[in-house]
């Protein structure tokens, strides 16, 4: 079993279902899709997202066994994430894309060796944040600030292309929030989300009158579903 930590909120249900979706139909393998919600953290300043410091409780969600991969939901997978899942791990008990400059990592994807990480205790990090004791920013990109530093390793950039897509892309990641390819039309790569939700709904694992619900509460634009038929 592969286990999936989503990092998402209630705005973003279609693109976590095509997400799941996108992964599903390119694996034989068997998944756990856990979304990251409503984990009672008490930091006392305002985050990038509801759900963004979650994903470093995921190591002890998972009693510290085994391997996890965390994903924002603003992604689609392109590749069978049994290959993910299967990169070497030797020095290092996490792997993400490191930073242009070097300085961290874009923890948007990471892949986890739990076993190893059973010092990442977020309730402690917060109290220590809330003391000005630890850097919050430097625990998201897991900079040098970042009291998780030393756990990352540099994963391949094409496991998180971020709005850009190639033949190489596993993952690609819409990191412009105004420009992701449900919120309106006119991303490089729209096609690439859209075949995905075209498709999934010729299978039924999302419906017209889903998508409808989303459009009616302005999660998603208003020709989207039209737009999603369309591609090629």
């Amino acid at each position: 079993m592969i286990r999936i930590y989503i990092g998402t909120e209630p705005a973003q249900w279609l693109p976590t279902e095509i997400l799941k979706f996108s992964v599903l139909r390119r694996s034989k393998e068997e998944y756990s899709f856990t979304e990251l919600k409503d984990i009672p953290l008490k930091l006392k300043f305002k985050t990038y997202t509801g759900f963004s410091f979650y994903r470093f409780a995921i190591p002890e969600m998972c009693h510290y066994e085994g391997r996890a991969i965390y994903l924002d939901a603003d992604m689609v997978a392109l590749r069978d994430l049994k290959e993910l899942i299967e990169l070497p791990l030797e020095e290092k008990p996490v792997i993400a894309r490191p930073l242009p400059d070097g300085s961290g990592y874009y923890t948007s994807m990471m892949l986890m060796d739990c076993a190893r990480l059973k010092h990442w205790k977020v309730q402690e990090w917060v109290t220590l944040i809330n003391s000005r004791l630890a850097d919050y920013n430097g625990i998201l990109f897991a900079t040098q600030n970042g009291i998780n530093n030393p756990d990352f390793g540099n994963a391949p950039e094409y496991w998180n292309h971020l709005d850009h897509f190639d033949e190489s892309t596993c993952i690609i990641h819409y990191t412009s929030v105004p420009d992701q390819p449900w919120k309106r039309p006119g991303h490089p790569y729209a096609f690439v989300y859209l075949r995905e939700m075209r498709d999934a709904l010729k299978e039924g694992v999302i419906t017209e009158e889903q998508v409808q619900k989303e459009i009616e509460a302005k999660h998603v634009y208003p020709t989207i579903l039209e737009d999603a038929y369309n591609t090629k």
